[in-house]
């Protein structure tokens, strides 16, 4: 019997002890899936419910400041950008927060300030961050970006070259062609100052750093039609639209505008027609078919039915076309189909974009804007 009651109490004392251990241990193992879940919950797309629990996860873990440099980022990509700046400076009053975490919030703080239009007090932030962590990669292409926006542009270049020394591959492909964009700006300032040779110098850089950038290849053309060569501006001005071909509503009018002030419309037009043929964005094909129908009425109406039916202001210029030369019954077919929408949008940040810009009005990204629907 004694040898029963051993046991016993030797089990009782092993499951004590074995509770002492294990329960302190369950808070963890909660938060950890928590956090597993928070994971999956990102991947998924799912941000209400990974902003409810990183919430909950602050307020089980006040002291990590991890989490809400996390909950952040995530206000800021709601358009909750007031309570960002606020959670990020709430962050940075912590006396011990640890340089790489400052870092971290100094950057999240600069994007805040960024998405508000606010490009000054942004490169403030940005310029504590990169004087913390100098070769942070991070740090370095959000303040290239703010001085980009903020117009600063040759130190938005040297932020660039930075940065493109510092990484490899894409990454590397990426800063070179942001350095393209700043550039231009630079070549845009230098024809608006009547700087002829620098101007033309610079819009050569930006086209050999970026070269399938049709806001470099646009500017180029307005400085080769001001000061330079018409045919390099001629061939920049196809290069312009076709590589942007979103923005030929208003590349194409501006390149028509230069040509028929220097009598160049034949050479032109030429240039319009090569790119009619092999043209499938509707921007483009309605901005070249405007013009091109005064002299080549089958060719434009060929191009247009191509696109009409992804695009209103294709079957519009269809419709018009047609009864124009009397063909009303295949007018009065073009008018009834349903054409899908061809509104414009970014594609890097999806904002929706109510003209053209070569530059998104939302993000800051070149080049980006895109035509709804074209995979339709």
């Amino acid at each position: 019997m004694s040898y029963v009651f051993v046991a016993l109490i030797c089990l009782l004392v092993g499951f004590a002890v074995g509770w002492w251990y294990i329960a302190p241990m369950r808070p963890v193992r909660e938060n950890l899936a928590r956090r597993n879940r928070v994971l999956y919950e990102l991947a998924e797309g799912d941000s209400e419910n990974v902003a409810q629990e990183l919430e909950q996860i602050c307020e089980t873990e006040p002291g990590d400041p991890t989490v809400f440099l996390a909950l952040a980022a995530l206000d800021r990509r709601r358009g909750r950008v007031e309570r960002a700046k606020a959670v990020h400076r709430t962050v940075l009053a912590s006396a011990d927060l640890p340089s790489e975490q400052r870092v971290a919030a100094l950057v999240g703080l600069g994007r805040d300030l960024l998405a508000q239009g606010n490009e000054r007090a942004a490169v403030g932030a940005l310029v504590r961050a990169a004087s913390l962590a100098p070769r942070s990669v991070a740090t370095l292409e959000t303040l290239a970006k703010a001085l980009e926006r903020a117009g600063a542009w040759e130190r938005a270049a040297a932020a660039w070259e930075r940065l493109e020394k510092q990484v490899e591959g894409r990454r590397a492909q990426e800063a070179r062609v942001g350095r393209g964009h700043v550039v231009a700006g630079q070549a845009s300032e230098a024809l608006e100052d009547g700087e002829d040779k620098k101007a033309r110098k610079l819009a050569e850089r930006a086209v050999d750093l970026a070269p399938d950038s049709g806001h470099c290849w646009a500017v180029r053309a307005r400085v080769e039609a001001e000061f330079g060569d018409p045919s390099e501006a001629l061939e920049s001005w196809q290069r312009a639209w076709e590589l942007s071909p979103a923005g030929a509503r208003t590349i194409v009018p501006e390149a028509w505008e230069w040509a028929s002030e220097h009598g160049r419309q034949g050479d032109l037009m030429e240039r319009m027609l090569s790119s009619l043929r092999i043209a499938r964005e509707p921007h483009l094909v309605v901005a070249l078919a405007e013009r091109v129908a005064r002299q080549h009425l089958d060719q434009a109406a060929a191009a247009l039915e191509r696109v009409a039916e992804r695009s209103p202001s294709a079957q519009l210029a269809l419709i018009r076309m047609r009864l124009a030369r009397g063909q009303r019954e295949q007018a009065s077919e073009a008018a009834m189909r349903a054409p899908a929408s061809s509104g414009l949008l970014c594609r890097r940040c999806s904002a929706t974009m109510e003209r053209f810009s070569f530059r998104c009005p939302s993000c800051g990204a070149w080049d980006s804007a895109t035509t709804v629907g074209l995979e339709g």
